[in-house]
This record gives structure tokens, C-alpha cells and sequence, in this order.
């Protein structure tokens, strides 16, 4: 094993560097041209085509590329074949899982919350805009203006993620202007120009959100809602009428509806109005934040409101018939912003490079250079130009020349600038560690991705039938269904009223009547409840009524299914090898825990819970921005030999155990280890090394080379 410490030494092949097929990537590397020439530096020499085929699944897809994605692109004598695979990474499913798993850490994206419904609909709403590679700026105001219930748009969990008002809007800013204002959120910031008035003229944009309401509630007033859109285009005098107007109409309601037949009715309903409480964004006019009680400066009072205004650029004032939400959303990501094209083209810039032309990507003030000045005006001026689609932006990038050399390996201090004579070598997220562990076990499963979850959307057409009816119905009519059931209702009492009349004579006359006692609280409750749940049937039906009480249970994964086994393995072996693969087989599968490497990372619950292989391995817990990990530590060395990674390497139907098991001696064997873990043969040297160890060790070489490998840097990173 000692001599195995030598086998992890980069290499590079001689290849030839194509030049970029696209004008928009030659534009660039022209930029970076000039740049080393004014620092007095050379590029990193060409990347060869197995390195390469691996970055650029690992970049795009998230995962390495199976045995045969690797071997048809090393053969290929196509001088097209990188854009041709850029641009078919760039289309799968693959993309959508890896880019879905990035923005779930900027967002900070969770469903280990109160309002899971809203979660699990937000992610799908996620996967969905990634897939149809919305726009960018169209993706981000659509996350601004969202209005209404998860039914409408399970965008409204950009809203339903934090319950405070101000801290929602210190990550908003910092996510998609690049900036950090949240210590002026309780007093003028230290370190930047943003006071703490700053602060409250930006909050009064999206104060008006309210996330707390359920859409409706059964109040009188429901029936009479004020048309918001209609208020909007209105006048002062003809706002006061219809205000007027519908003061009467609530009132005259009031007089026609007691509060016991409200009542009954809310008994009825609560069971759905439960799970309403997170699944609405409503937007309301003219509501301001105040100045804090402690606020202490002199430019206003405490509890003043304050009304909105930007922090920078052009104003965004609301014309008539526009929210002043609309109008931030609007000035927000409007290409005249100064930084939202910047923050967003700095962003994709660093997630193909390894760092970006600033750094860090969301801490920008006004004395922010850029490293790379020239270069960082002309990604601004592209991701206008491609119209602010991250696909096309990212196509371009992935074609300069520069991205195909060979990685940097010194790390870049703090403070100090790179010059990018190629991109950064970076350790592979959690996400890219499990999806690659999911392709050695099972192949390429991109296409499994879950971007329309049936189930829920089920639940959610059921929740929005309810809350039509209710909303159409009002509360008079609501209690006019409750009335109608009325004769059901005074039988049943009459029968509970029978009962405890008998118990009373009972009871006189001495006998225990205590567990007959109990029996009637019991009956009555059920009775009474069955009166009630007849109005929800009268409502929506039964089935439907039923499955709203029901509620909404997420479908549990299947449990997973044994590896199918390569029938041509089978077939050339022997019949004593077959007989060992088969109790070797039986062995692993009966040792199934349930954590087995059944789909991706974006599959799995968001994010993974502590102490699980995702969390182990530095997937960010979603507390902060991008608060994931790249650091190694010793429980993920453990992690690698005992947990689901286990699994792959000593179960024989893993697609690379299947693949090992093909191979005839411990050369051969190994010889598939390496082109399956890093898509390349072994060096000369390393050859030299492994020959020391299979002669040393015979079979016993093929795992020990596997374990080497998979706890090594040449796996682990993305070279």
C-alpha cells in the first residue's frame, strides 16, 4: 500500500489546443491574452481529451461520465466533438439536476420546514425554470412579483423561506445585487456607504408581502374582498365610494349570518385550513415599515414610516396600475442596473472557472474592481447580448480555449489576483461526490430527474378547488350549506340529548354510570364531527373532501431495487465463478439499509439531514448563502469505505463491479478501475507502481487500488 502514496502525481498528455469555435469565446480569450501578456505570464499547457471529458461532465452534468460517455469521446476523431458535447451536456436533464443543486445553496432552499407543501412545490418550480432555461432576469423577477397560492405558482417559496420581513430582504439584495447591506439592517454599516435609513427605504419595496395570511379567511369580510386591481385605477374620491360600498355589503352580510352558524361552519373546514397557513404570497398596497424604537439618528424618528427608494442607480418609482414591488422587480433587473448583470455574469464566470473576476461574488461596494477589468465589461455586455440565458452564456465559456487547459493547482491567497491561465483545481461539492458514486453503481440516471410530481399536484388542484368554492360561495353561502344540514344536525342531538337524559335517570337512581359517561362524550363528539364533515362533502364531493382531510403525504421512495445483473458477465464465467458472483450478490443486497445511492442529489431530501453522506461530505445546511463546504476531514475517509459508497464497490452488480468482472487478470481489472473513476489509463509511472503492488498482492490489488483511488485527490477533484 505504501507504494500506492505515488500513484497520485497530475500528468498531462501532449494534445493539440483547438481554437474556439465560437467568436463570443475567442472575444474572451483575446481578454485573457492581453492580461498575461501585461503580468508576464504563460497558460497552463492544454488539458488532454480524459481530462477534459471529465471536467466537463463534472462542470455541467455534476457527475463523472460512465466507462462508455468517456470511451466515445476519447476515440472520436471529431475536431467538433468538445462543442458537440458542451452543447449535449448543456441540454440534459444532467444539467438541470446540477444546476438545481447550485441554486438550491444560493436560495437557500430547504424542506425541513413548517410550509413543506410550498417546499416541495418550490423545487419542482426550480427544476422546471432550469430546464426550460427561463431567462435569467425573467427568473428573477417572476421570484419578485410572485401573487397568489402554491396552486398558482410554487414560486411563492421565495417568499414563505424567511418569516422575517427585513432578513428576506438583506439576502435578496445579496443574492442578486451582490451586495451586503444586512448590518445597516440595525444601524449604519461599518464598512460600507448603506445607513440604516438605506436599509428601511428598501424594505418599504417588499413590505407589503404577506405571508401569513391563508389566502382567505371565513369572516364575513371574505365575501366582499376589495378588488386591489381595481383600487389601483382609481381616484381618490371614486377609491372613497367603493370603500363605502363594500363597508355596506360586509355589514348587511353581518346582519344576515349568526356567529354559531360562522362557527359550525370553521369546525368543518379546520382540518383543511390547517396546511394553508404557508401556501399564499399576497401582496398589499400602501403598507410601509417603521423606523425601529431605537432608531438614533437624526435624519428621523423612531416608528416613522418610510417610504421606498433605491440604493443605487436610476429611481423606481410605481406608475399607475404598478405595484412599487413591480417597480423594484423592474429596476432590480433591468440591464441599466449597475450591479445585477455584473453580480449574475460573475456568478457563471466563477462556476466555470473556480473564482471569480471578484471576489467574493456577493460583497461588491463601490470601490470593487474587478480582476480582470476589460474581461468582466465584456461578461456583463455577453449576458446582455445572449439575453440573459444562462445556458447560452455558459456555452460560451465552456468553449474558449482557456477552459480546456490544464487546471491551476496553486491555491490563490485571499487578496490576490488571478489571472486565469486556466481554470482553478477544485475538490468535487457533495453533490458531485454522491451523483458520481450514483453513475459507478447505476450508469447514466439523468433522466430520472423529478420535475412534475403528480402527487402533489393533486393535493394542491384539490386545495384550489376548496378555496374557489369557498371564495365564490362566502360565507352566507356557506352558511346556508351548513343550514341545510341542519336536520341531521338536531337528530343526531335529539339521540344525544335522548342519551344523556337516561344517563341523568340512572344516575339518580345510584347506579355507576361512569364508563357509560365516557361512551356518550365519545358519541357525541362523532356525531357532531359527522354533521359537520357533511358540510365539507356538500361542498366539494367526497372524495375530494376525504383527500383534503387526508392531507398531503409526500409518496416514499421505493425501496431499491437489487442492480440488474449484465446477462454477458454471467455468460463468460465460469460455472464456479458464477456461483461466487451470485452469493456475493445475495451478500449485498441483503445488507440494504434503505441508504442505498438510489437516484441524484437533487432527488434526495433538501438538504440532506446532519450526519448523512451529503451532509458529511459539506453540502450546505441552508442556513446562510452558499454555506457548503470543501474541506476534507477523516469521518468522510470513513465515509467513503463504510457508508453507501461501500455499497457500489462490494456490490457485483454495480455497473463497475460488472465492468471489473468483464476484465480477465488484476491488470486488466485495474486497467477499468481507472478509466471508470478517472476516465483515463494509468501513466507510465503509475503502471510502474501498480505492477510492484499486483505482484505483491495478485486479486488482493484490484481492492486495494480501489480504495486508494476513491479516498485520493485524482478523484476527488475536478482536474
Amino acid at each position: 500500500m505504501k507504494a500506492l502514496r505515488l500513484l497520485f502525481v497530475c500528468s498531462f498528455a501532449t494534445v493539440t489546443l483547438h481554437a474556439a469555435s465560437l467568436p463570443e469565446s475567442q472575444k474572451i480569450d483575446q481578454l485573457l491574452a492581453q492580461d498575461w501578456q501585461k503580468a508576464g505570464l504563460k497558460p497552463n499547457p492544454p488539458a488532454s481529451d480524459e481530462v477534459l471529458v471529465r471536467r466537463l461532465y463534472l462542470d455541467i452534468a455534476g457527475r463523472i461520465p460512465t466507462l462508455e460517455e468517456a470511451q466515445a469521446y476519447i476515440s472520436s476523431k471529431n475536431p467538433e466533438k468538445r462543442a458537440r458535447l458542451i452543447d449535449t451536456l448543456l441540454a440534459s436533464d444532467g444539467y438541470t439536476s446540477h444546476m438545481f443543486n447550485y441554486w438550491a445553496d444560493v436560495l437557500r432552499l430547504t424542506d425541513n420546514v413548517k410550509g413543506r407543501i410550498t417546499a416541495e412545490a418550490y423545487e419542482e418550480w426550480l427544476k422546471q425554470q432550469l430546464k426550460a432555461n427561463t431567462p435569467y432576469d425573467k427568473f428573477v423577477k417572476n421570484l419578485l412579483t410572485t401573487d397568489g397560492g402554491v396552486w398558482d405558482s410554487g414560486s411563492i417559496g421565495f417568499w414563505q423561506r424567511d418569516e422575517n420581513k427585513l432578513d428576506h430582504l438583506a439576502y435578496t439584495v445579496q443574492v442578486f445585487l451582490g451586495t451586503s447591506i444586512v448590518c445597516a439592517q440595525c444601524h449604519n454599516h461599518p464598512f460600507d456607504k448603506w445607513s440604516q435609513m438605506d436599509y428601511y427605504h428598501m424594505a418599504a419595496f417588499t413590505y407589503g408581502m404577506d405571508t401569513k395570511s391563508r389566502g382567505f379567511d371565513l369572516n364575513v369580510r371574505s365575501s366582499y374582498e376589495l378588488d386591489k386591481k381595481t383600487l389601483q385605477g382609481m381616484t381618490s374620491e371614486q377609491k372613497k365610494a367603493y370603500r363605502a360600498k363594500y363597508q355596506a355589503e360586509r355589514k348587511a352580510q353581518e346582519e344576515k349570518i349568526s356567529k354559531e352558524d360562522l362557527a359550525q361552519v370553521k369546525r368543518a373546514m379546520q382540518d383543511v385550513m390547517k396546511p394553508l397557513r404557508y401556501t399564499s404570497a399576497n401582496w398589499a398596497d400602501n403598507k410601509l415599515p417603521s423606523l425601529p424604537a431605537d432608531y438614533k439618528y437624526p435624519d428621523a424618528k423612531p416608528g416613522q414610516k418610510v417610504e421606498p427608494k433605491t440604493m443605487f442607480g436610476h429611481d423606481a418609482t410605481a406608475q399607475p396600475g404598478v405595484t412599487s414591488l413591480q417597480a423594484f422587480a423592474d429596476w432590480m433587473t433591468s440591464p441599466e442596473n449597475p450591479r445585477f448583470t455584473t453580480v449574475i455574469a460573475n456568478r457563471m464566470w466563477k462556476k466555470a472557472f473556480g473564482v471569480g473576476l471578484i471576489e467574493p461574488v456577493d460583497e461588491i461596494t463601490d470601490s470593487t474592481v474587478a480582476s480582470n477589468p476589460a474581461l468582466m465589461d465584456y461578461l456583463g455586455q455577453l449576458m446582455v447580448e445572449k439575453q440573459y440565458s444562462l445556458k447560452s452564456f455558459l456555452r460560451v465559456l465552456y468553449n474558449t480555449d482557456t477552459y480546456q487547459r490544464a487546471a491551476s493547482t496553486n491555491e490563490v491567497p485571499l487578496g490576490e489576483t488571478y489571472h486565469f491561465t486556466g481554470p482553478i483545481l477544485r475538490r468535487m461539492s457533495a453533490e458531485q461526490i454522491w451523483d458520481s458514486f450514483v453513475t459507478l453503481s447505476k450508469g447514466n440516471i439523468d433522466d430520472t430527474i423529478e420535475d412534475d410530481n403528480a402527487r402533489l399536484h393533486q393535493y394542491l388542484d384539490d386545495l384550489s378547488t376548496f378555496l374557489g368554492t369557498v371564495k365564490s360561495k362566502g360565507a352566507e353561502g356557506l352558511v346556508q350549506i351548513a343550514k341545510e344540514g341542519r336536520a341531521k344536525l338536531d337528530a343526531n342531538q335529539k339521540r344525544i340529548d335522548e342519551m344523556k337524559a337516561k344517563l341523568a335517570a340512572d344516575k339518580a337512581k345510584g347506579i355507576d354510570t361512569t364508563a357509560e359517561a365516557k361512551a356518550l362524550a365519545k358519541e357525541a363528539a362523532t356525531l357532531r364531527k359527522a354533521s359537520e364533515k357533511d358540510i365539507l362533502v356538500a361542498l366539494l364531493g367526497k372524495d375530494r373532501a376525504n383527500d383534503l382531510r387526508a392531507g398531503y403525504r409526500p409518496e416514499k421512495p421505493e425501496k431499491e431495487k437489487a442492480p440488474e445483473i449484465d446477462r454477458k458477465s454471467l455468460e463468460s464465467m465460469t460455472k464456479e465463478q458464477r456461483k461466487e458472483f451470485m452469493k456475493a450478490y445475495q451478500r449485498s443486497n441483503s445488507r440494504r439499509d434503505g441508504m442505498g445511492l438510489t437516484s441524484r442529489a437533487s432527488e434526495q431530501p433538501s438538504p440532506a439531514r446532519p450526519g448523512t453522506f451529503l451532509r458529511t461530505f459539506g453540502q450546505s445546511d441552508r442556513e446562510l448563502i452558499q454555506n457548503a463546504s470543501d474541506d476534507a476531514s477523516v469521518p468522510q475517509a470513513l465515509t467513503l469505505l463504510n457508508g453507501p459508497a461501500a455499497d457500489v464497490l462490494n456490490n457485483p452488480a454495480s455497473k463497475l463491479n460488472q465492468a471489473i468482472a468483464q476484465a480477465s487478470t488484476p491488470a486488466q481489472k485495474i486497467d477499468t478501475l481507472y478509466h471508470a473513476l478517472l476516465s483515463r489509463a494509468p501513466t507510465a509511472n503509475e503502471q510502474a507502481v501498480l505492477n510492484t503492488v499486483i505482484q505483491e498482492r495478485g486479486d488482493k490489488a484490484v481492492d486495494d487500488v480501489t480504495h486508494a483511488l476513491i479516498t485520493g485527490s485524482q478523484f476527488l477533484f475536478v482536474q
